[in-house]
């Protein structure tokens, strides 16, 4: 019926509701995204691809932003990936994610040319993935394990890859970082900070392993040492990236003097314009909070913004910490 097509999307909190909407056969493109958000969360792969999917169904007939929909697809691939006990199996997921993801790419307008670039970023990250296990080389494992982290949204993956790699070579140094991260991400904290200890030995991964080190502390609340070990981060060409890091340790440990020095670095660089740093490193600071879970530190610090940005971006940081806050909720 119309009225089902046109009615507001229904409020998907947490994992009891997630369940509730799958068992219906309609629903919208928000709806099966919240449920695909709550179902990664809970590391639930079958739930998961079968929510994204639903979601990438109903954006064929709609304008959706272009970030939603590469989202969608993102966590339709990490749920398609699920687990596996060989390369073959593994490499067999892949090929069918992507083929799954090509055909739905074939179902948009060509006048949706921008959606398609991001649909397709995701179907490059799985080709890439490919044509690396192919090369089956400790250096390839680690760049899949790299790419299943940060593209795919599949850390436990990550984990496993980089295992291998190192097995191969005990002193690829950049495995210990990049599996850092993933237990970071799956909190697992003892093992991450016993991956960056050994990759902050070798020069070349330092830098990398510091930068992990640093969120890992952010993660676990412990904002002043992330200030402290992070501090060797500015000896080197400062990047906003590791700046907004920096920025969000500064305000969660309360260090206004700090928080304002790398405010004027940020003001520095080329691309930043002048006058804009401060309002700039408090969103970052906020999303790097939120991504870590620092939600109080993140609501406090939202109350400063709101005196100074616009009350969108005000509207927008608040629903970010909703969602993330739906997705870890357990039943």
């Amino acid at each position: 019926m119309i009225t089902d097509l046109i009615r507001d999307p229904l409020e998907i909190r947490d994992l009891a509701q997630a369940r509730d909407a799958m068992k219906r056969e309609r629903g919208s493109f928000e709806e099966w995204l919240d449920c695909a958000r709550i179902f990664a969360a809970n590391r639930m792969w079958n739930e998961l691809e079968k929510s994204a999917l639903r979601a990438m169904e109903t954006a064929t007939n709609r304008n959706i932003k272009p970030i939603l929909l590469r989202e969608a697809a993102m966590r339709f691939a990490s749920g398609s990936l699920k687990t596996f006990s060989s390369e073959s199996e593994f490499k067999a997921n892949c090929q069918q994610s992507i083929f799954t993801l090509r055909e739905f790419s074939k179902l948009f307008p060509k006048e949706s040319d921008k959606l398609k670039t991001h649909f397709d970023s995701v179907i490059d990250a799985l080709d890439e993935i490919i044509i690396l296990l192919s090369d089956g080389s400790p250096e390839a494992l680690v760049s899949i394990a790299s790419k299943l982290r940060k593209r795919v949204g599949r850390p436990d993956l990550a984990i496993i890859v980089a295992d291998v790699a190192l097995r191969l070579d005990s002193e690829q140094f950049a495995a210990h970082t990049t599996r850092g991260c993933a237990f970071t991400e799956m909190e697992q904290f003892g093992k991450a900070l016993n991956d960056f200890t050994i990759a902050e030995k070798d020069n070349k991964s330092r830098p990398y392993a510091i930068a992990g080190h640093t969120k890992l502390l952010i993660t676990q609340g412990d904002f002043q040492s992330a200030l402290d070990i992070g501090a060797e981060l500015l000896k080197k060409k400062h990047t906003k990236p590791m700046l907004y890091m920096l920025a969000a340790a500064a305000k969660g440990a309360g260090d206004e003097a700090k928080f304002n020095w790398l405010v004027k670095q940020a003001e520095a660089l080329p691309d930043v314009p002048p006058g804009s740093g401060r309002i700039l490193m408090m969103r970052q600071s906020i999303r790097i909070l939120i991504e870590n879970r620092q939600f109080e530190v993140a609501k406090a610090l939202l109350k400063q913004l709101a005196q100074i940005d616009k009350p969108n971006r005000i509207k927008a940081l608040e629903s970010m910490i909703e969602r993330e806050l739906a997705a870890i909720s357990k039943a």
